[in-house]
């Protein structure tokens, strides 16, 4: 009898154990939320217990909270240990020191603790920074450029073993290392990752398993049957706990009762949030991700299916994008409501999705260079959206280092337009610059547009590191380097050549005088 008691008391350690703290802590989770305890709702998430179990502390939580002296505030700071913050200032590096230096810094293990939110994996990651203290999964190939150009090649290998790690045991890469992401994923950028690491083969096992669960899991079958893939979240249901009583007040103000699914899925997206999700581009409440099908998504698993040799099924989806995603209106790529059955017609860089992994024929191809080059190019790259409406931060006047480099490297590929893309390139890279000149950070984010102005919006502060922009300028700091040494190299040998000729010209007239 003792044995099975301590076989079932060791049970609800570990079924505890793996629990996301608004599961854990109940209603203690829900008060110190509502009642913003701290001012970023994901401060809470990721806090320890410091000496008693979360049954037990919330047990004393019952128990004198109905008290008049009770103090939430003082409970809280009592029985947890808070989270730390990533903050690196270093007035002597260079911005380029600063990024190599940086992954160190931002490197973290999960070492067994019991009761934190973390999902613990065998090997050592990078963070981006800031409040951020988890990997996050499309995060992970923009920091992996930097990586490589910072030799890092250990590091990188230990994260995509996590990854398989990941996929073996729980079928996808959740959005983030924690219990309270285990319901979404991220954009699905493992495929990339292991053909820049140039290891596809040692990966096909979990990439299929991956493929499946975005096969099984996203899919939705349209009118005519074809098969293309959404965002989503299997904890739809339920506010999201790093920004519970923000989904709670938007549901409570507008009484939409499906509205987590679809604030969950822009999550699960990484463009949290975005004019392109929203049917008014000026209010939040009218978020509908769950409802479209994205473009950059689609291109995403098309990658995937022509790294698994499914020739077919890549094909398929290369003609449904063509036919759903394309926009003969707007001649851009566009995302597309599966409810309504036509596109959103939203002008957004995820339409260079389609020209970065050679899904878009060479119209296609000039029609969306050609507009990025008059609408989207600014003072500091370009600019995510052209909405002049909204206040999320996926939206404009912001710019973001991944949609940088997949924009500079679409029309990379595209001789006409070379020149648009290191303009792209040189812009970003200045405006990095500037910014780590006055700042000694480099930025989440940054205001493309008034290039003299902080990035804004969103449900949290900007945040400095940082992983991906970090890893995006050194790739961009590596080419600007190799163009501007061609360019060196190009130069020396027309000069070499013009002496060389001026020589033998001089030569054969001064011999045959």
């Amino acid at each position: 009898m003792k044995i099975l008691h301590l076989f079932i008391f060791c049970l609800n350690i570990l079924l505890s154990i793996a629990q996301s703290p608004d599961k854990l802590y109940d209603e203690l989770f829900q008060a110190v939320q509502l009642n913003r305890i701290f001012p970023d709702s994901k401060t809470f998430c990721d806090a320890i217990p410091r000496d008693l179990t979360p049954n037990a502390i919330r047990d004393l939580y019952r128990e004198e909270n109905p008290q008049p002296t009770f103090n939430l505030t003082s409970f809280v700071l009592n029985h947890f240990i808070l989270p730390n913050t990533t903050t690196i200032v270093h007035d002597k590096w260079t911005i380029e020191q600063h990024c190599h230096n940086l992954w160190p810094l931002l490197t973290r293990t999960t070492k067994h603790v019991t009761f934190s939110s973390f999902i613990d994996i065998p090997h050592p990651f990078v963070v981006p920074g800031g409040r951020f203290g988890e990997f996050y999964y499309w995060d992970t190939y923009f920091t992996m450029l930097g990586l490589l150009r910072s030799n890092q090649n250990d590091l990188i290998n230990n994260m995509l073993e996590n990854f398989a790690f990941l996929i073996r045991n729980m079928t996808f890469i959740p959005n983030g290392n924690r219990y309270y992401y285990a319901g979404r994923s991220q954009p699905p950028y493992f495929s990339l990752m292991t053909e820049l690491t140039k290891q596809t083969d040692k990966y096909k096992d979990v990439l299929e398993q991956e493929y499946q669960f975005w096969m099984t899991k996203r899919n939705i079958t349209l009118f005519d049957g074809t098969i293309l893939n959404r965002y989503y979240d299997d904890e739809s249901a339920r506010p999201r706990p790093e920004a519970y009583l923000e989904d709670t007040e938007i549901a409570n103000r507008t009484g939409i009762t499906d509205i987590y699914v679809h604030l969950r899925a822009a999550a699960e997206s990484g463009w949290d949030f975005s004019s392109r999700w929203m049917e008014d581009e000026g209010d939040l409440s009218t978020i509908r991700t769950a409802d479209i099908l994205p473009v950059d998504l689609n291109s995403l698993l098309y990658h995937l299916e022509v790294t698994l040799g499914k020739k077919d099924e890549a094909e398929r989806r290369r003609q449904a994008i063509y036919k759903y995603m394309w926009s003969s209106e707007i001649q851009f790529f566009t995302d597309y409501n599966h409810i309504s059955n036509k596109p959103t017609n939203r002008l957004t860089l995820a339409a260079l999705y389609p020209l970065w992994l050679d899904i878009a024929n060479e119209e296609q191809s000039q029609h969306v260079a050609r507009q990025v080059e008059s609408k989207f190019l600014r003072d500091g790259g370009v600019v995510t959206t052209l909405s002049n409406r909204s206040t999320q931060q996926w939206d404009s006047p912001n710019g973001w280092a991944p949609l940088q480099y997949i924009t500079y490297r679409a029309l990379l590929k595209m001789p006409a337009y070379e020149t648009v893309a290191r303009t792209i390139r040189d812009r970003w890279m200045s405006l990095n610059q500037r910014v780590f000149d006055d700042t000694g950070k480099m930025m989440e984010k940054y205001d493309v547009v008034n290039i003299n102005k902080p990035a804004g919006g969103g449900e949290y502060a900007t945040q400095d590191g940082f992983g991906w922009t970090n890893g995006v300028y050194l790739e961009m700091l590596h080419d600007q380097r190799s163009s501007n040494s061609n360019k060196y190299q190009s130069t020396t040998f027309l000069i070499s050549f013009f002496i060389c000729f001026y020589f033998v010209i001089h030569r054969y007239f001064f011999n045959s005088k």
